[in-house]
């Protein structure tokens, strides 16, 4: 005698649940792998970092330096360096002196541009404060072209691969 196994149907909930354990399957298999290569991608990350981090810095330092002093050794003896204009000749390379006008950035200018009523050299930033706007009342925010709604979001959770 042959036992039939009862075969039992699915209901629409149960074969949506299903789908969505293996969407939950999928994003479980994929958090993880992120996260291992992640983790390794930071751990050789900071290796490298511990390995050259200080020798760049050091090069970084002396370069500024280095050029510091050549603007000051060249600023210091401009007029026996740029006799024919704006440019000399070294076997190394050339030096160029860039000369151009700009507004010196002083104090209180903000101050007197608003005294003297000059707006348009004076930059304002509008923004909404909606933090403030999440406390009105209805009316308000009709008032002002807005309204509140309600928005939905859909979030998971993940149980452990154990089963907790």
């Amino acid at each position: 005698m042959r036992l039939k196994k009862a075969k039992k149907t699915l209901t629409k909930r149960d074969r949506l649940i299903l789908e969505i354990d293996g969407f939950l399957e999928k994003i479980r298999t994929e958090k993880y792998a992120l996260q291992k290569l992640t983790d390794e991608y930071n751990a050789k990350l900071a290796e490298l970092q511990a390995k050259y981090y200080p020798a760049i810095e050091t090069h970084k330092a002396n370069l500024r330096r280095y050029e510091e002093e050549l603007e000051k050794l060249v600023t210091k003896y401009a007029p026996e360096l740029f006799i024919d204009g704006d440019m000399f000749e070294t076997t190394l390379g050339r030096v160029i002196r860039h000369v151009k006008e700009a507004v010196k950035r002083a104090r209180n200018v903000l101050e007197n541009l608003k005294k003297l009523g000059w707006y348009e050299a004076i930059i304002v930033e509008e923004k909404v404060n909606w933090q403030v706007l999440e406390q009105w009342p209805e009316e308000r925010l009709i008032a002002c072209g807005t309204e509140r709604i309600r928005k939905t979001k859909i979030v998971y959770e993940l149980k452990e691969a154990n089963g907790e």
